[in-house]
């Protein structure tokens, strides 16, 4: 009964005495994160964060993602029981953003670390869309032998963004975190090719460049699972 009340005693001293929150004398710290978007209540593609405390309480970051989806549709010539022939449409869109940005992390427990931060975000991608007998009138595809279409174009983004969030030392030197972010975004499409083959004749045409921006939750509900070293 002794050994355990000292068993006992070690574990709750080693678990209040522990140096939980990342400082100087150990300022790195690397987190996987997994996007959630509360407007489609889907998650987005996972990003990795690479964070460095220049002191106790502030902290450099670099944030690196990749997303890539994927969209086929496939018709065929009869409908009603999907036999005959057959025509498909495939879309793609992928690209890469970066972050760098700064953390001040305020006064908390030795395992909660609220902080407050500020990120710039670039990006670029691609999109492209693969037709082969197959057509579509407002959105609704249909087989169409011998026409094919092939779209591209390139994209590139920018942001500044606000964000607030939080990290729990569960463990030594492993926490868990969330993050809220608030901000702007551009996005251009850059001018792109779209060609298209109907009956053994092609013709391609130019699309223009195309803006678009918006303020609001643009980068938000980040779940990250760290570790310090």
């Amino acid at each position: 009964m002794k050994k355990l009340a000292i068993l006992v005693g070690a574990i709750a001293l080693t678990g209040s005495t522990f140096a939980q929150k990342a400082t100087t004398d150990s300022p790195f710290s690397l987190e996987g994160q997994l996007g959630f978007n509360a407007s489609t209540l889907s998650f987005n593609a996972p990003t990795i964060r690479f964070r460095y405390f220049v002191a106790d309480n502030i902290a450099a970051r670099l944030t690196l993602g990749i997303a890539n989806t994927s969209q086929t549709k496939n018709v065929f010539e009869n409908e009603l029981d999907n036999s005959g022939a057959a025509g498909s449409s495939v879309t793609k869109n992928g690209g890469f953003n970066v972050a760098i940005g700064g953390e001040y992390h305020f006064a908390g427990t030795d395992r909660l670390s609220p902080y407050a931060g500020l990120d710039i975000v670039i990006g670029s991608g691609s999109q492209t869309a693969e037709w082969s007998n197959y057509n579509e009138a407002a959105t609704v595809g249909f087989y169409q032998a011998d026409y094919s279409r092939s779209i591209e174009a390139k994209t590139s983004t920018f942001g500044v963004n606000l964000v607030a969030g939080a990290d729990y030392y569960f463990a030594e030197n492993f926490y868990l975190g969330m993050e809220l972010g608030l901000g702007f975004g551009a996005t251009t499409v850059k001018e792109g090719t779209d060609a298209i083959t109907n009956v053994g004749v092609t013709v391609t045409n130019t699309s223009n460049e195309a803006k678009s921006s918006g303020f609001g939750n643009n980068f938000i509900g980040n779940f990250r699972l760290g570790w310090r070293f």
